[in-house]
């Protein structure tokens, strides 16, 4: 090729003439030609073949044209014109000396460029006769046809009679053109131009195997499309002018057919087809390919056909991807750029599509993105598809276009009529699936209620949860605003992160909560991970209201502040308060014995006193945890400042309690061991004059004071046999203890120390009924081992020597009054 400019075409032609020497008695032969070998003759025989004219067939006058790829000795195609003329010499035979003018064109110069026919006709007529001469090839400039021109030929032709030719040609079958009756053909240059047309309805590539004539005679041939005064056996036929040609008898060539009708009815546009087809120049065949040939027509709808495909779910993503490649989106509607970006992200891998999305990316495309997802259906479709298109783009086009998934992530919290829950659900999908976040989201969940929410419920139902989400959106809250106005739900987040517990309320840690669907248990979870039992105190009411249906929810708290840690006072009295109301570690208040500094009782008392002074129930419940057992120094303590911060309401249920548990009401104190202060409260409130008595007999007991003094205690109660059951208990379970002996020293002494033998009667006291089974029995016992001893000293006393009888005492002597008191006078005052 020695030209491209616009225009036209400066091609290399090479030359060949078959014909005779005038006058001269020899056949036909090469006379000259440029072009190496036998290669010339070839071509030149094979449109020699076409016959010469008669007489009879006045529309086949010289010159024919005749249009060669390639021939049988040489497949490789080619672009070859061959022209038949007589210029009135004869041989010597006198016969007609025909002569046959070869131009051949390389294939490469002529696909590359499209050269049609009729250009390369044009510009090989407008040569001198002789100036296809000599050896060497010439240089031609040929002229471009446009597809315009084509278009317009095909039209005047028909769409429907042209495209039925085109077709034909397809089934691997000759064709003839055969002149209508009585209606002239056009003249060899017009002629050229139909053939072209009909060409043109085939991808240009066909050029490589098609060939065509102006005229043949009656000989033999193998062109595929050519006028003819009439069709011979084996033929296919169309009439000049006439109706379409029946239809081509193979399922691809008639596939292309009612392709070709359809896109020209669908477009009404034969130029823009003709202009696809002459651009379809690869791949030269020898043959007619017929589902090769498809694929080409496809091309020049390769859009909607496509699209259509995807749509019947027959698409290929290999093929979408290369309709948007060819297709930039901004020159697609939106219903094409839907289907073919949906169809791409669907199948982004198979197709290797991240780049091309990529290039396509645009803010239209994120919208149009968008509108498919909430095409999808009900909210979970939609948010699947959501789901899909985002990690689409965030694994395939974000590397080639950096800003891609913000861009759709952004578009789709805009979109003005989500479903409810979706932004704070998309906003956690995309942190815990592929830590992506943006400001903008995170500025939604610090401003949008509805959306933080949601947020929070997906963050804290995860059980695989990471709180970093939750600590970011703290530190982002700490540096931009106060913290009046941060949610509460974040300002109890804080707490939870290690935050100060006194900068959140009951109203936060509930907010924070209800976010939950497990609630209160997820929440103390996290506190327990945490190590945050600080936040049991905003905690506590909402835990309170809640364990009325959940007693277990003392466990977790339990579990949150254990009984062997190292507490601060108010977070022990919480966690001990609400394990004793929820019955969760036995009774009392076990991490109450464990403060060891002033300012932790202090702040115990006041978070008790906090969380009873105006619920009933819980004051009911602290005292008896309290109560429980033996409330030692420290649980005394405690309830005596609780009594005094809530006379009205907490004294009398400790006196009731403890006048139940005294009296055998409920569970009895180990030991009277009651304070001062409370012994004269409940002495005061009931009639419990033993109270006091009592108290002072077993301190007493307890200290190993003289009998002397537990004498002198139970005279001062009164008549033995009026002594209150309580202090005849006590003196009970005293003397099992001490042994029968220290109730007898402490008779002696009372015998001692008062008249009427009250001693004596306390014995009688303490066994006249059942109260205290087997005292009597051990008193017994031990009143005749005295009795056997005392005997025995008597009659050693009244022995008067050896053998004589013992005299017997006297009965009246052994009754007569004050006699134990004398010998109670002899007894030790004190214990040893």
């Amino acid at each position: 090729m020695v030209n491209r400019s616009s225009g036209d075409r400066r091609l290399l032609a090479h030359h060949a003439v078959l014909g005779k020497h005038p006058g001269r008695t020899m056949g036909y032969e090469v006379l000259r030609s440029s072009l190496p070998g036998d290669r010339a003759s070839g071509y030149l025989w094979r449109a020699a073949a076409t016959g010469a004219p008669e007489g009879r067939d006045p529309e086949g006058a010289l010159p024919w044209r005749v249009f060669l790829a390639a021939s049988d000795t040489r497949p490789t195609p080619a672009c070859a014109r061959v022209e038949t003329s007589w210029d009135g010499t004869t041989d010597g035979t006198g016969a007609p000396g025909y002569t046959w003018r070869l131009a051949l064109f390389d294939w490469p110069d002529v696909s590359d460029t499209a050269l049609t026919w009729t250009g390369i006709d044009r510009a090989l007529s407008a040569l001198p006769a002789d100036g296809a001469g000599g050896e060497d090839p010439t240089a031609v400039t040929v002229p471009d046809t446009s597809a315009a021109e084509l278009a317009a030929v095909v039209d005047e032709l028909g769409f429907p009679w042209a495209a039925g030719v085109a077709a034909l040609l397809l089934d691997d079958r000759q064709v003839a053109l055969t002149p209508s009756p009585g209606r002239p053909l056009p003249d060899v240059a017009e002629r050229v131009r139909v053939l072209d047309a009909i060409c043109a309805l085939l991808p240009y590539a066909c050029r490589s195997w098609l060939s065509a004539a102006t005229w043949t005679g009656q000989a033999r041939h193998d062109l595929r499309l050519f006028f003819a005064p009439a069709v011979r056996p084996g033929q296919s036929t169309a009439v000049f002018g006439g109706a379409p040609p029946p239809g081509p008898r193979g399922d691809a060539a008639r596939g292309y057919l009612r392709g070709l009708l359809a896109l020209r009815a669908k477009t009404g546009d034969t130029h823009g087809l003709v202009r696809h087809l002459l651009a379809a120049t690869g791949p030269a065949t020898p043959a007619p390919e017929p589902y090769g040939t498809l694929k080409a027509l496809r091309e020049a709808d390769l859009l909607d056909t496509v699209v259509e495909e995807i749509g019947a779910g027959a698409g290929e993503p290999a093929e979408a991807a290369r309709v948007l490649r060819r297709y930039p989106a901004d020159s697609l509607d939106d219903r094409r750029l839907a289907v073919l970006t949906g169809y791409l992200v669907a199948h982004v891998r198979e197709a290797r599509a991240g780049t091309i999305l990529a290039a396509q990316w645009s803010g239209r495309l994120c919208v149009v993105l968008v509108e498919q997802v909430f095409a999808a259906g009900g909210p979970a479709r939609s948010f699947e598809r959501a789901e899909r298109y985002l990690g689409v783009v965030h694994a395939e086009v974000e590397p080639h276009r950096p800003g891609s998934f913000a861009d759709l992530f952004h578009a789709l919290l805009d979109a003005p009529s989500p479903p409810e829950g979706w932004a704070g659900s998309l906003i956690y999908m995309a942190d815990d699936k592929w830590g992506r976040t943006t400001d903008r989201a995170d500025r939604l969940l610090l401003g949008d209620e509805a959306v933080a929410r949601t947020w929070l419920r997906y963050l804290l139902k995860n059980r695989r949860r990471s709180l970093q989400p939750l600590a970011r959106l703290v530190r982002r809250a700490s540096g931009e605003r106060t913290p009046a106005d941060a949610p509460g739900w974040l300002r109890f987040a804080a707490v939870l992160l290690g935050g100060e517990a006194e900068s959140t309320t009951a109203t936060d840690a509930a907010d924070f909560a209800s976010a939950s669907d497990e609630g209160w248990r997820t929440t103390l979870d996290i506190a327990r991970e945490q190590r945050r039992p600080e936040a049991l105190r905003a905690m506590w009411p909402g835990l309170w209201r809640a364990a009325r249906g959940d007693r277990t929810l003392g466990e977790a708290v339990a579990g949150l502040v254990p009984v062997d840690g190292r507490h601060d006072g108010g977070v022990a009295a919480d966690a001990d308060l609400f394990c004793a109301a929820t019955g969760t570690s036995g009774p009392g208040m076990p991490r109450l014995a464990l403060l060891t500094e002033n300012a932790q009782l202090t702040a115990y008392v006041a978070a008790l006193i906090n969380r009873c002074s105006s619920d009933g129930e819980l004051r009911r419940l602290a005292v008896d945890a309290l109560l429980a057992g033996a409330p030692g120094p420290r649980g005394w303590q405690v309830t005596e400042q609780l009594a005094v911060a809530l006379p009205g309401t907490f004294l009398g249920l400790v006196c009731e309690i403890v006048h139940d548990r005294l009296t055998g009401r409920g569970r009895p104190l180990d030991h009277v061991d009651v304070p001062p202060y409370l012994m004269k409260h409940v002495a005061a409130r009931y009639d419990l004059g033993w109270l006091r008595t009592v108290s002072e007999f077993r301190q007493a007991a307890e200290a190993r004071a003289p009998y002397e003094e537990l004498a002198r205690l139970l005279l001062e109660a009164g008549v033995p046999v009026r002594l209150p059951a309580q202090l005849l208990d006590a003196v009970a379970g005293w003397t099992v203890t001490e042994g029968p002996g220290g109730l007898e020293q402490v008779a002696r002494a009372m015998d001692a120390a008062a008249p009427g033998s009250p001693g004596l009667r306390l014995y009688g006291a303490l066994t006249r009924d059942d109260r205290h089974p087997g005292l009597r029995e051990l008193l017994t016992e031990h009143s005749r081992r005295q009795r056997t001893w005392q005997e025995a000293v008597l009659a050693e006393l009244w022995h008067r020597g050896a053998g004589a009888p013992v005299a017997a005492v006297p009965a009246a002597e052994a009754e007569r009054p004050g006699r134990f008191r004398k010998m109670g006078r002899a007894v030790s005052r004190r214990r040893g």
